[in-house]
Parts: structure tokens; sequence; C-alpha cells
């Protein structure tokens, strides 16, 4: 298997066609979430499973975003600070770190499922957290939107047309990577 390809391959996918996502299938995305990295091996992660669309609505009230909105699943991801606390102090910040990986495996095993899923930074976690009851202990940290997909199809949102095959753009990596220092651009 060619891994660059198929990382290559994954897209941000917004626009989901109204099909049930198969309970296999997110537990297998669940499970690929489990096995990403953290630091110290403390897992400062939670995931809660979302298909109510009623509670879904209530996740985005300033940007209305019709793919958080209309997704099949939402996963909502955790974060557990006094999980990383514990082993490295009151000022760790590394469940950050680990819930971003584990998102990221979340966004991979969706893709190899033939999945579309898209992450989502932007949204009210004071929301979230109201609409699912969830406890001060735990940050709420992104949410996964997961669905059966139309390659063609697109979606109009504040103004601009995203289509689901669309190929973003990556800056070249002699702009983002260096050898030694940041002074000196990485050349292959």
């Amino acid at each position: 298997m060619d891994i660059l390809k198929f990382i290559k391959s994954r897209r941000s996918i917004r626009k989901f066609i109204d099909k049930p996502v198969e309970k296999e299938h997110i537990a297998k995305i669940l499970e690929a979430a489990r096995w990403a990295p953290s630091a110290g091996n403390c897992q400062p992660w939670r995931f809660v499973v979302v298909t109510d669309k009623e509670k879904t609505k209530k996740f985005d009230p300033v940007f209305h975003q019709p793919w958080v909105e209309k997704a099949p699943v939402v996963i909502v991801v955790l974060a557990k600070p006094s999980d990383s606390q514990k082993r490295y102090g009151a000022e760790s910040a590394y469940y950050i770190q680990d819930c971003a990986a584990a998102t990221q495996n979340m966004l991979l095993m969706a893709h190899g499922l033939s999945l579309g899923a898209v992450w989502i930074g932007a949204f009210s976690k004071e929301a979230v957290r109201k609409a699912l009851e969830i406890e001060s202990q735990y940050e709420v940290f992104a949410l996964a939107c997961l669905g059966h997909y139309q390659d063609a199809d697109k979606v109009t949102f504040d103004g601009y047309e995203i289509a689901n095959n669309e190929r973003r753009q990556r800056k070249r990596l002699e702009k983002i990577a260096f050898t030694e220092n940041p002074n000196r651009p990485w050349a292959d």
C-alpha cells in the first residue's frame, strides 16, 4: 500500500447523502482513534457518537455549517486534560496533540472505508456541552462529521461553492520544511 498516495487522496467532505453509516464502520473509526499515539500513553480522549439531528443542529448556532447540521454521524471528540496532567503536571497541554492525532486517525479510517469526513474546529463548544450534557472535567475538542457521499456533490456556504471532489492546494515543501534552522529551506 502506498500510504502517501492514500493520504493525498483524502479530502474534506462537506456534503453527505441521506444514508445511515453502518455501525461496524463507526466502530472501526473509533478503534482507529483509540490507537492514535499519545504522550505517555495517557489516552486523554473520549468520543461521543451523535446521530440525532435535533442535537447536531444545536452544535453550530453561529455559523450554521450544513455539514455539521446534516451529517449522518457527528463524533464529538472530548479531551480529559487530567489524564495528561496526572503524569506531566497541571500545565501540561499534551492532551491537545493527543486528541489531534486521534481525530486524524478517524479521518483516515473513514477515508479507508470510503466514507466522507470533515474535521470541524469552528463551532460552539458551549452549545455542544449543553446539548450533550458534558461534564466540566472534559474539554470539547473537535467534531468529526461523517457520512456516505457522492463525489460530484457541492455545497454552498457563506457565498462560496465547495465541491466534494475539490483538491485543495498545499504549500510547497521548501516553504514549510527546513534544514538545521528555519532560514535554510528543505532541498531534496
